[in-house]
């Protein structure tokens, strides 16, 4: 009954966090709940990936599946089901748009979800930065968001080359950004990020 229950709002391999769990379950008490949890766990039907994350795993003839960290931070930072409160920063950003070919070991978020101006934690051994949106991001000015994010983490023009500046161009057209987009959105940055913004070329 718990499986099938969790089965029916969550996907396999999805990170499942615990106040998810306890909403679900609101009925019954918070011990219980975890008794619940504890009996999944040891019939290997659900997984402890993290403190306080678990995922309904899939078994194939290669093993038992798994998560990763990004796959928790993605859910809980960036976006769930249509909903989106936040965008990559740091390298994780930077490598998308070619600005650095550098592999980030850190994962570094901007997010509504985030109360502080910047705070550390651990998924899976994985350091993760998060940082409080400047303003409320959404689906409707996330993509602009990323694009002045970058613009604001860069020294100057010269770290934008041909490539970097085309994989941008090509991002804003198919996502629909307009220059207009970026400097509406532009007031709530440093005013070195409309500078950088201006010296790229990209307007």
């Amino acid at each position: 009954m718990f499986v099938e229950r969790l089965k029916t709002k969550f996907n396999t391999n999805e990170p499942i966090f615990t106040n998810e769990i306890l909403e679900l379950f609101s009925e019954y008490s918070r011990a219980y709940v975890f008794r619940l949890i504890d009996k999944a766990e040891k019939d290997g039907e659900l997984v402890r990936f993290d403190s306080g994350v678990y995922f309904l795993p899939t078994k194939s003839i290669i093993g038992t599946s798994t998560i990763t960290a990004e796959d928790v931070v993605n859910k809980k930072y960036i976006g769930y089901n249509g909903d989106v409160y936040g965008v990559y920063s740091g390298l994780n950003l930077q490598n998308m748009f070619s600005v650095t070919t550098q592999m980030p070991n850190t994962i570094e978020v901007v997010s509504n979800k985030e109360s502080m101006r910047c705070r550390r934690i651990t998924v899976d051994g994985r350091t993760v930065i998060l940082r409080k949106s400047r303003c409320d991001i959404n689906k409707n000015n996330a993509k602009a968001y990323a694009v002045l994010q970058l613009f604001s983490e860069i020294g100057t023009d010269e770290n934008i080359d041909t490539r970097a500046r085309d994989r941008v161009k090509n991002y804003m057209a198919a996502n629909n950004v307009s220059p207009s987009d970026l400097i509406s959105l532009a007031k709530v940055f440093p005013a070195k990020t409309t500078k950088n913004l201006m010296c790229s070329g990209l307007l």
